[in-house]
């Protein structure tokens, strides 16, 4: 988590042993062994997927025509746009710190240390690592690695909160059209309940801390840290409160612009992410040629649903964010292995996957499977892993170079 990393900038001492701990950890956890950990699971089941559902004869029926062509270049325009949207919320919250070149590849470093850490865990620290790099502040750092932890718990929390006053249970996952059935007859559902309070719950600490009442958090976290279960807590507390206490001290100079432009942004980079599979719908079910896969898709959402072409995307993209809520919690590096077999689980109403009613089924399944996590995944994991650990070396490599230098002028003084 991003408190387990302290800012190595301008305000910090150089080259203390704590920091050169923590150089070892960031570089191990975007190592090449955490690289082919995260790829290994997700190709593996895959390659499970290819060979138990994907048949060349299916395969040759699928028509890659323009209209198919051009949705899934949309898809990877949507992943651009998402990208671009991170870039300018970084510009935003450092106050244009940052060029666009640098701000790609901060973006790219903190998505791809992502991909290869568990999803629970995500990127913050290699993100708050990274910045720390770019003679940033340490409030400054702080300030810009947590704000937008705050920004985007809230603003998927609450759209998703939406979606569900809209749509109902039948959002969270397909055949659940009560409430009831989520808490009582169905583990994802269960398991949605209570990814969605952990977000919740750990959301609204950061909110508290870094918007409201820092110093009010840390005794709350130091009295918890007497006993003894927690006591072994203490140190990461501190660290985690003190680092909110100086983003809070930085947020306060900010006027109400500034967050309305951090929420817009982010807000636009989310539905970019989701837009992807909206985009491979379009592209193979929803207008598809082949009437099975057309009648499957429009006996649940013009029948069962009966939605508008327009709130046909929207549903989709509810179901999505669904999806994600629980992936979010899952121990695989991104999700990995796990976000692949959960396709067909969270889709299957209106994506056909069952081949023997419609031959074609598997094979479809399949190939949307894959594309949808080359762009939002795989794509991440091959650029940040030629780029990235070079990157990060280089800048131990320097920041050891220059805490040799200072201790030898110390010396010579």
């Amino acid at each position: 988590m991003a408190d387990e990393i302290k800012p190595t900038g301008e305000n910090t001492p150089n080259n203390t042993p704590e920091t050169e701990e923590e150089y070892t950890g960031i570089l191990k956890s975007i190592s090449p062994g955490r690289i082919m950990l995260a790829a290994l699971i997700g190709v593996g089941v895959v390659i499970y997927l290819f060979v138990s559902q994907f048949n060349p004869d299916e395969f040759a029926k699928i028509e890659w025509s323009g209209h198919v062509i051009f949705w899934i270049a949309m898809a990877g325009v949507f992943m651009c746009v998402r990208h671009f949207a991170y870039m300018v919320r970084l510009r935003i919250i450092t106050d244009g710190f940052f060029s666009w070149k640098k701000c790609f590849e901060l973006i790219m470093m903190w998505e791809f240390s992502s991909a290869v850490t568990p999803t629970s865990v995500g990127g913050a620290a290699v993100a708050m690592f990274a910045i720390a790099q770019e003679k940033q502040a340490a409030g400054r750092t702080a300030m810009i690695v947590l704000y937008t932890v705050v920004v985007d718990t809230f603003s998927f929390l609450s759209a998703l909160l939406i979606f569900f006053l809209i749509f109902g249970s039948i959002m969270i996952q397909p055949e659940s059209f009560d409430i009831q059935h989520l808490l009582f007859d169905s583990i994802w559902g269960m398991g949605f309940l209570f990814a969605y309070g952990l977000m919740l719950v750990y959301g609204s600490i950061f909110f508290y801390g870094v918007l409201i009442n820092a110093k009010g958090l840390q005794r709350l976290l130091l009295w918890f840290c007497k006993f003894r279960i927690f006591r072994k807590f203490r140190e990461k507390a501190v660290k985690m409160t003190d680092d909110m206490g100086m983003a809070s001290a930085e947020l306060r100079k900010k006027s109400w612009k500034f967050h309305l432009g951090s929420y817009l942004s982010t807000m636009l980079a989310w539905g970019s992410r989701f837009m992807v599979l909206n985009c491979l719908i379009i592209a193979f079910v929803a207008y598809s040629p082949v009437p099975e896969v057309q009648g499957h898709y429009n006996n649940f959402m013009e029948g069962t649903l009966d939605l508008g072409t327009t709130w046909q995307q929207i549903f989709i993209y509810a179901r999505q964010q669904a999806m994600y809520v629980i992936m979010a919690v899952l121990p695989t590096p991104g999700g990995a292995g796990a976000a692949e077999a959960a396709f067909q689980t969270f889709h299957y109403d209106y994506i056909p996957t069952d081949s023997s009613v419609i031959p074609m089924a598997g094979t479809l399944l399949v190939i949307m499977a894959f594309i949808w996590r080359f762009f939002t995944y795989y794509l991440y994991l091959l650029v940040g892993a030629i780029v990235v650990p070079n990157w990060v070396r280089k800048i131990i490599d320097r920041t050891k170079q220059e805490a040799k230098e200072a201790k030898k002028n110390q010396q010579q003084s």
